[in-house]
């Protein structure tokens, strides 16, 4: 390659990529470099298969047999694997080199950079998902009149709808003493529930702290946070939020999720679910009245 063709090459943001018949990498810009972590002299000589997470007969060797057989190839949506194991979304225009007599000699593929479009995909996504929960939430608090069956409905579209590890409500007990957990998902809720699994109000937890407090706690990694009840049924628990349950500014409960995934919760998060946590304890407040009115006319 000469020198004004390196120019050229280096000058073009995207991620450049040229192979031969075979697949196997001749030449990339520093552009791709950048993007995968690499040195350009570690790519040169390797197949170009070892970049992609494979799927299939859509992967690279079959993007790159509907090139050489002249197959037309609209852009392609790959995901590329970085030196640190990332992987990284990207747009692949696919295009053949020729040779000075007309026949084929080789690949080019231009490579664009997807991460932003797909974050903010997954944002909207996410935003979407948060709508909906919300929406369902709002429905079955003024459906539903049975306090149990109320609570489990909300922990379930909540940890369902946000792919939540766990959700769970805890409701204060008449002492003023106790927050007393009375839904949440999954076997490991079951367990607690048939275990009367209960928690002191301003205890050393998060969920004791929020209803002694009447204040949202977050813990983006549970490791580092010092007021917390390590549940020893939720081991792959990252990250927990407990938010209180409010009626007419009194605590009367708290809902906690928790997350497999560290910094699991973003404030647009922390908002909806606080969000919802009131509509929750508005729908209790609602059916223990209903409850309360249903038994004077019996």
């Amino acid at each position: 390659m000469s020198f004004t063709d390196r120019q050229i090459l280096e000058s073009i943001s995207l991620g450049i990529l040229i192979t031969d018949l075979n697949g196997r990498i001749l030449v990339v810009n520093n552009a791709l470099c950048v993007l995968l972590g690499y040195g350009e002299t570690e790519l040169n000589g390797n197949v170009m298969s070892s970049l992609f997470v494979e799927t299939g007969s859509s992967g690279s060797q079959g993007l790159l047999s509907d090139i050489m057989r002249g197959k037309e190839r609209e852009p392609y949506i790959a995901d590329l694997v970085a030196r640190d194991g990332e992987q990284i979304p990207v747009e692949i225009y696919p295009g053949t080199i020729c040779d000075p007599t007309g026949r084929k000699a080789g690949a080019l593929f231009t490579i664009k950079n997807l991460s932003e479009e797909m974050k903010l995909l997954k944002t909207v996504q996410r935003r979407n998902m948060q709508l909906l929960a919300s929406s369902e939430v709002a429905r079955v608090a003024t459906q539903i009149h049975e306090v149990q069956e109320l609570l489990s409905r909300c922990v379930d579209l909540i940890r369902t709808h946000f792919g939540f590890y766990y959700a769970a409500i805890f409701l204060i007990d008449d002492t003023g003493e106790w927050a007393v957990l009375r839904a949440a998902t999954g076997e490991a809720g079951q367990r607690l529930m048939d275990a009367h699994h209960k928690l002191g109000v301003g205890s050393q937890s998060m969920v004791g702290w929020v209803t002694g407090n009447n204040a949202a706690r977050i813990a983006l990694d549970v490791g580092q946070e010092a007021v917390r009840f390590d549940n020893p049924l939720l081991p792959k628990t990252s990250s927990e939020m407990a938010l209180p349950l409010r009626v007419r500014g009194e605590v009367i409960g708290a809902l906690d999720v928790q997350s497999t995934s560290l910094n699991a919760f973003t404030e647009e998060d922390v908002q909806t679910i606080q969000m919802m946590a009131d509509q929750v304890a508005i729908a209790i407040d609602n059916a223990h009245l209903f409850a309360h009115r249903m038994g004077e006319e019996q």
